[in-house]
């Protein structure tokens, strides 16, 4: 499932100077990643400018070029693993729970929504694509799809269950609040409903670079970038929380706990479960095209297997 692009915003510190469109996403589960580079001055990035969206703008926007390198779905990455270069050691990735990946159902199981109908949120293509792997082949439920505006009172009042991501999710499975005069819905979180299912973690994004930018990429040490953001970013999670708590209304210890769930390192351990999602939920896909950025700009042969 693809998103219609609106235009990305360049970020502020787009300038002329710049030779290499790096994609960043404003949600909470990127924020250590993004913050420091967020913050710097044009001179201290060299040649990289920031290009803002949300997860669905950043997959079409490496896909058409208006970026070089950006987190995307993984699912986009499979869907486009003969265009784009994985990224090494850079992920969205969860090894439990993740709080805010959430199915908000008025059925306490999946079987129950077979030939009901799922609200699904238009931000997130990897998201959608485990909800129906879960439903379809994990619970043998075929439910009807309809993509709705991220709103969870709309949504449950018209549908059986509703999908939300990101921020809003976190929020709203904190609340647990009565909704549309039914009372409180069932709540399943997508990556412990992975876990329990494979035994796997599940990767919900990955950092990828159009092969036809590889060498920009490289030059600019985009990915050395990436990772001394990322290690600042987890150092400094306290204040990442509370700037998080003010913006959502959610308590700070939330915000720190949750971002203490996510795995950023795209291990060996979630390559097997990148590896076993896509191939589930990409026709086509082969591990054995993978291909995987180095450092120096060149690209191996395939990713570990």
């Amino acid at each position: 499932m693809k998103a219609e692009l609106t235009q990305p915003m360049p970020h502020p510190l787009d300038d002329q100077r710049a030779t290499v469109r790096l994609g960043a996403i404003s949600y909470l589960n990127v924020a250590p990643v993004y913050d420091w580079l967020a913050r710097r001055s044009p001179g201290e990035l060299g040649g990289v400018a920031l290009v803002d969206g949300v997860p669905a703008q950043m997959n079409r926007a490496l896909e058409l070029g208006a970026v070089d390198i950006s987190n995307v779905s993984s699912v986009a990455f499979g869907q486009h693993v003969g265009e784009w270069a994985l990224a090494p050691g850079l992920s969205v990735a969860a090894h439990g729970r993740v709080d805010s990946v959430l199915l908000f159902s008025w059925h306490a199981d999946w079987r129950d929504l077979d030939g009901r109908s799922i609200a699904l949120t238009s931000h997130s293509a990897t998201s959608i694509a485990l909800t129906r792997l879960l439903a379809e082949r994990r619970f043998g439920a075929h439910p009807r799809y309809v993509t709705t505006a991220p709103d969870l009172d709309t949504m449950l009042a018209q549908h059986d269950a509703a999908l939300l991501i990101g921020d809003i999710a976190l929020r709203e499975g904190y609340l647990r609040r009565e909704i549309a005069g039914r009372g409180r819905p069932h709540v399943f979180d997508l990556a412990r409903e992975w876990q329990d299912w494979t035994g796997l973690p599940f990767v919900f994004a990955v950092w990828a670079a159009r092969r036809d930018r590889a060498g920009a990429v490289r030059a600019a040490g985009v990915v050395e970038l990436l990772r001394a953001s990322t290690a600042r970013g987890l150092a400094d999670l306290p204040r990442l929380a509370r700037e998080a708590s003010a913006r959502l209304g959610l308590p700070a210890t939330l915000c720190a706990d949750y971002l203490r769930l996510l795995d950023y390192e795209l291990s060996a351990r979630d390559l097997l479960g990148l590896r076993r999602f896509l191939e589930l939920a990409v026709p086509g896909f082969r591990w054995e095209d993978v291909r995987l950025l180095d450092t120096t700009g060149k690209e191996r042969e395939q990713c570990d297997r």
